[in-house]
């Protein structure tokens, strides 16, 4: 067998190639995460705004819900929810929520800062 100078170079590609794969698979997948966690919160901002509609609720009862809600299903270390709120604003209950989403590799891909909101109509 005769040894040339390119030899085992394609095993330095192959590494080089597996490694950017595997980093692409790691960003998806913190973007899928990223799409839970955001889908979450809007469904706990939901549920808050259905608790507060009754005639007998308050924004209390919207702003319980909805922090149980989000505790229970979306708690973790790359979700921080920077401010809730529910009101009541005329016949309309809205429940707000700014939210970061913290990106596995931050020196390649930024924070996510959202802001979400529900509402609805309060019953009379």
């Amino acid at each position: 067998m005769r040894w040339t100078k390119e030899d085992g170079f394609t095993t330095i590609q192959y590494v080089v190639a597996t490694a950017f794969s595997l980093l692409l698979f790691v960003m998806v997948a913190n973007l899928l995460v990223d799409l839970y966690q955001r889908g979450a919160v809007r469904d706990a901002l939901d549920e808050g705004v259905r608790t507060g509609v009754p005639a007998s609720a308050d924004a209390a009862d919207c702003l319980a819900r909805s922090r149980g809600v989000v505790e229970s299903i979306a708690s973790g270390s790359s979700l921080r929810v920077d401010s809730m709120t529910c009101r009541q604003e005329g016949d309309r209950v809205v429940a707000n929520a700014r939210i970061s989403l913290r990106s596995w590799f931050p020196m390649l891909l930024p924070d996510w800062q959202i802001d979400l909101r529900a509402s609805a109509h309060k019953e009379g």
